[in-house]
């Protein structure tokens, strides 16, 4: 976990059952004797995002449909973390058309954009970044549904709602097209891609996590931080949604300081690097965030110095 990161030590589990009382039913005693939850459970990993939000990031209202994507709080925050290391040792390179960003917010620093793909109707990047930096953001996807719920979240609390804008994207074939509009500049994009390639291998996940976790029986299994189908899957899987993501990068290099994506598996990397290779991309970094199992991949990549 990122040294930063504000959840590196155990949750205090009765002190967030205060924040969302309906938490407490989801808590279980470890052999050891500790409190934890079931995270096994969709509903309990949706009511503990809530109770984070609340309690250590000032929310009047967070919330979502059962179903629908619900990241982990603590994952996530360490991608921000992330990009705020990356743009800090980067700062006296970030350009606008190859002048410097002289841009200032209130306090004084450098006002600093991103661009989050595949936002969610968790909102979950956006917040962060918010809260953490006081950065600002343009939040898409492709789901109506989501984009009104994310946009309720920014309605119902004023701190949010005055530095994200929302943008649907109206093509499920496009990432960064019919989105980034011109003249304007980020200086970062980040995104969470849909990690299968269908439904059914997104079900086999499923039943291999269940399995790992010495469930064998009982209801049909489920992916415990939930997803809508375009949350979870896309044509081709995630090495598709990967390449599609480069290729559109290239239209918009004068436009973004650092694209930048999740990359679930080590051996898609190499996917990037010969996609780099054939468009001349030769500006990349890779960042390791999470521990153990959960180790994850930031790509990042922009055009070339």
């Amino acid at each position: 976990m990122h040294p930063r990161n504000r959840y590196a030590k155990p949750h205090n589990f009765p002190a967030l059952t205060k924040v969302v009382p309906g938490l407490a039913d989801y808590l279980v005693t470890t052999p050891d004797g500790r409190t934890s939850l079931n995270f096994a459970a969709p509903m309990a990993v949706r009511l503990l995002n809530q109770a984070l939000l609340l309690q250590d990031y000032d929310l009047k209202f967070w919330d979502i449909p059962e179903g629908n994507l619900c990241p982990g709080v603590p994952g996530r925050l360490d991608y921000i973390h992330a990009l705020a290391e990356l743009l800090e040792g980067d700062q006296a390179r970030t350009q606008v058309h190859g002048k410097e960003t002289k841009e200032q917010s209130g306090k004084g620093q450098t006002k600093i954009t991103g661009l989050d793909i595949g936002t969610g109707a968790s909102l979950i990047y956006p917040i962060l970044g918010i809260k953490e930096y006081a950065w600002n953001f343009v939040a898409t996807d492709v789901s109506t549904r989501s984009m009104k719920v994310a946009g309720a979240i920014a309605r119902f609390n004023p701190a949010l709602v005055k530095k994200v804008a929302l943008r649907r994207q109206p093509d499920t074939a496009r990432i960064f097209h019919n989105v980034i509009r011109q003249g304007e500049w980020f200086d970062f994009t980040m995104c969470n891609p849909p990690f299968f390639e269908s439904a059914e291998a997104a079900g086999a996940a499923a039943r291999l996590k269940w399995e790992k976790l010495g469930k064998t029986t009982g209801p049909s299994p489920t992916l415990n931080f939930g997803g809508q189908s375009n949350e979870l899957w896309t044509a081709g899987g995630e090495p598709a949604f990967l390449r599609q993501m480069i290729r559109e990068s290239v239209d918009y290099a004068n436009q973004v300081g650092w694209f930048t994506t999740l990359v679930s598996k080590k051996g898609y990397l190499r996917i990037a690097e010969i996609e780099f290779g054939r468009l001349g991309i030769t500006t990349t970094k890779t960042i390791r965030i999470g521990q153990g199992g959960k180790l994850r991949r930031i790509l990042c990549w922009r055009k070339s110095d």
